[in-house]
């Protein structure tokens, strides 16, 4: 069915209408919410929604349907203001604005509500959705989640709320990314049995930045948690936190609060691994433990990488050597999975007859898999799989059903379990977790560990069910990840490339099919992103660590191109990245570098930092690629300025130093006392004037980060 798209507006509106058409809105948020029908998408008009506007609060948005305001600027025009009454066991009456039923979503609105015990977002089912919402002035809460809720906040704003910005309570979840709590009396509320995970998060100005009460336990990655009146984290009852893993650093800052940074007032000791924290400015039993990684503290929070392209050289310019190919990883029997990374999982399990494609000659490897459809899979992958349980009846299962008797079977075998109200929905997507759990239970894997899913970057969101099932599938290799294996998304529908090279997972720790060699099947002692074109490269252990702090990332299929040119833009980025710099002087608006360049804010800051500078004619040249001599240049000007030349080299040891720069010869000699600039053994040449390859612009930072001493040295003979 195709998806219902309704228009509403307050000015224009007349709710007589159905809506259907930009011309002829609605008037109300209310009379759209009411025709809704399953998969719908309501566009607000910048305006208010108010009750004398006819509105009736609260605003009750139902699973599947997404409500979208209309931006203005940086920020939402359109604003729900007002609050209607919801009972609650927990809470007692309240005042909320929106209620998010199951897969909600709110998307690009401002949500206000003044009255006493006002909430403005109330979640307590499935997996609704907030985007760009901006939360302002709530009596009481900003949002709360409730029950077993599994919400997931991006790029939201929480201000001025009267008791929490957003409030998790009993068993909820979820996930906050990029959420900015400001001037509440507690930016985050965590209590009663709820974990979430809250990643790249800013909770400034608050009374209290992040309470943690009952038996809650949140996982905290990549925050900024300043600048708050008494207690940057406070934790009372049986609270804890994760902080960071010896082998997963939490790189949190927590500083500058007004009383104490961290409040321990448990019994128990909680652990920090990996955080920018005072230990003077914490109270309480807190455990300060090394990492097993370099020292996280070179890790900036809260910059947002970008996907690396590489444009061409620019005209005139020495071309870099072409990137290694990788081995082709495609399927040779679909033509829509011919650069699929899921293909050699596909062909592997066609040749064993157990899987076949569309009719069309193709195989949709995107396309979402049903329960029915994974039972068919399954049951086709492990034949003569032993019966685990007696057969059941299922008030949703027909014998007219093309997948009655596979799904009778996966159920006998194990493979499947039905719902508590007696139905097997064969026709509901099965989610990453269901089915990794219903593979790793038929096969009946046993052996991981809890300690084995630390490594996944959004565990909070793995359902308890299924973490004893988790582990054992991550200890056996039945976890395959794309594009990253260290995000589990384990909410997100299966798809069935992803199902496929699952199955085909399963059939190996069998012994039923041979390994394949993937950089997405999930290790279960893995620490870092692997890159599959690193293999016995020169500078692979210096870009191995920086990958392993978040500095530097690859491509989407596995490669990290270690010998392709770096341009002006990417460089910049990961400066600022490794270094952090402070600003030493005003930057200028480089005619070439919009605001909305992905990288103007790392250019920015690495003008400011003295780094990198622009030209006379007010250009960066962000695409320009950049010359060795410019890699050792920017890091001596930005780490050293001026210092003097040291050490036992002098230009004149190379036989290429006459090609060096006039202008660059007392940072080439900086650099050579450093160890900045790498070469190949043996090879006595400067060579800089010729572009510079990822790896060389790794390597070189690297060694600024163990000049530093934040880096232990690698021992290397490809350093001049």
């Amino acid at each position: 069915m195709a998806q219902l798209v309704l228009y509403v507006d307050p000015q224009q509106g007349q709710d007589d209408r159905d809506g259907r058409s930009p011309s002829q809105p609605l008037k109300t948020l209310t009379a759209a919410l009411r025709l809704s029908r399953g998969e719908t998408l309501i566009r607000l008009a910048a305006g208010q929604y108010t009750a004398s506007q006819g509105e009736q609060f609260p605003l009750v948005i139902p699973p599947g349907c997404e409500v979208q305001g209309e931006a203005g600027g940086d920020r939402p025009a359109t604003t729900l203001q007002g609050g209607g009454t919801l009972q609650h066991p927990l809470l007692g009456t309240r005042s909320v604005t929106c209620q998010l039923l199951a897969d909600a979503a709110l998307n690009t609105v401002n949500i206000t509500n003044a009255d006493a015990q006002g909430i403005g977002i109330w979640m307590a089912a499935g997996r609704p959705r907030l985007q760009k919402v901006m939360v302002r002035q709530c009596g009481q809460h900003g949002a709360v989640a409730l029950e077993r809720v599994l919400p997931t906040l991006q790029d939201c704003l929480f201000d001025s709320c009267g008791q929490a910005g957003i409030a998790f309570l009993t068993q909820s979840k979820g996930q906050l990314e990029r959420v900015f709590c400001l001037r509440n009396q507690v930016g985050v509320l965590v209590q009663d049995g709820a974990a979430p995970l809250i990643r790249s998060c800013s909770l400034e100005r608050c009374r209290t930045g992040l309470s943690i009460a009952g038996t809650a336990n949140p996982v905290l990655r990549d925050n900024r948690i300043r600048h708050n009146e008494t207690y940057g984290i406070y934790l009372t009852g049986q609270g804890t936190a994760d902080l960071g893993q010896s082998q997963e650093p939490g790189n949190n800052v927590v500083r500058d609060n007004g009383q104490v940074d961290i409040q321990n007032a448990t019994e128990r000791s909680l652990i920090s691994c990996g955080n920018d924290l005072l230990p003077q400015r914490l109270v309480g039993p807190i455990e300060l433990i090394a990492s097993d990684l370099p020292d996280p503290s070179a890790v900036p929070v809260m910059l947002l990488d970008r996907p690396p392209d590489f444009p061409p050289s620019a005209p005139g310019e020495p071309s870099a050597p072409p990137p290694e190919e990788l081995p082709p990883q495609g399927s040779t029997r679909f033509p829509d999975m011919a650069n699929h990374w899921a293909g050699p999982f596909v062909d592997g399990l066609v040749a064993a007859g157990a899987i076949a494609g569309l009719p069309d000659g193709t195989f949709r490897p995107n396309r979402v898999v049903t329960r029915a459809e994974f039972a068919a899979l399954a049951m086709a992958s492990f034949p003569n799989r032993p019966s685990q349980q007696s057969p059941r009846q299922f008030s949703d299962l027909s014998p007219n059903f093309w997948a009655y008797e596979v799904l009778r079977q996966a159920h006998r075998t194990g493979f499947l379990s039905g719902f508590p109200d007696g139905t097997l929905r064969p026709e509901q997507a099965i989610t990453r977790t269901q089915a990794i759990v219903a593979v790793a239970n038929g096969l009946g894997l046993t052996g991981g560990r809890a300690d084995d899913l630390v490594i996944y970057r959004d565990r909070a969101q793995i359902p308890s069910y299924a973490v004893d099932a988790l582990a054992a599938a991550t200890r056996q290799r039945l976890v395959v990840n794309h594009p990253d294996p260290l995000w589990l998304r384990p909410l997100e529908p299966m798809t069935r490339g992803e199902l496929a090279a699952t199955i085909y997972q399963g059939r190996v720790a069998i012994g039923l099919a041979n390994r394949i060699a993937s950089p997405y099947i999930v290790q279960p002692d893995i620490t870092q992103p692997t890159f599959s074109d690193l293999d016995n490269h020169w500078a692979a252990e210096f870009i191995q660590g920086l990958a392993a702090l978040n500095l530097v990332s690859g491509f989407p299929d596995g490669r990290f191109a270690p010998d392709a040119a770096i341009n002006r833009a990417q460089y910049a980025t990961l400066l600022v990245k490794a270094f952090a710099p402070n600003p030493t002087r005003t930057a200028p608006i480089f005619t070439d570098v919009p605001p909305s360049f992905w990288a103007a804010n790392a250019i920015q800051a690495a003008y400011q930092g003295n780094f990198m500078s622009g030209f006379p004619d007010m250009t960066f040249a962000p695409s320009h690629p950049l010359l060795r001599v410019q890699v050792w240049v920017a890091l001596v000007s930005g780490l050293y300025g001026s210092e003097n030349p040291s050490g036992s080299s002098t230009l004149e040891d190379f036989s290429d130093h006459h090609t060096v720069p006039q202008y660059a010869r007392p940072q080439t000699a900086i650099a050579l006392s450093h160890r900045l600039i790498p070469a190949r053994p043996g090879d006595r040449r400067l060579r800089p004037n010729q572009v510079a390859t990822r790896a060389e612009a790794c390597v070189a930072v690297y060694q600024g980060l163990v000049a530093q001493q934040r880096l232990p040295a690698i021992a290397s003979e490809f350093i001049l």
